[in-house]
């Protein structure tokens, strides 16, 4: 199953549990949902700025890294964790993140390869 086909069957069974809801339950669920989006703002607008070189780099390590290894568990691809849209959302938030996921990729304990990085986010 491509990436597009477990998004859209994601969104489906999304879909179909908020149908299943109470208005009780929609609420709090929205609720919760927009509490998190905007506990992940703050931390990309207020917390992350703030964050030093080296805080940044040990940040984006261990999302990698962890991100890599829970897409190959799920899907049998690690570079499926990478598009244009993740690329655009670092680069938004991190004008040197070129800089810092170059030292990312040296330290994941394995041999990044590029080539599959460069395709998923079509740089």
């Amino acid at each position: 199953m491509s990436l597009e086909e477990l998004n859209k069957k994601i969104e489906k069974e999304y879909q179909e549990y908020l149908s299943s809801l109470t208005s009780l339950e929609k609420e709090k669920h929205l609720k919760e949902t927009q509490e998190f989006d905007n506990s992940m703002n703050k931390f990309w607008n207020e917390k992350y700025p703030k964050m030093s070189l080296e805080e940044k780099k040990r940040y984006w390590l261990a999302s990698t890294h962890r991100g890599m290894r829970t897409q190959g568990e799920a899907l049998g691809d690690e570079y499926s964790e990478f598009s244009k849209e993740w690329y655009d959302f670092a680069k938004a938030h991190e004008p040197d993140f070129d800089e810092i996921f170059d030292y990312v990729t040296k330290n994941l304990g394995f041999e990044f390869d590029w080539e599959k990085y460069n395709k998923r986010i079509k740089k």
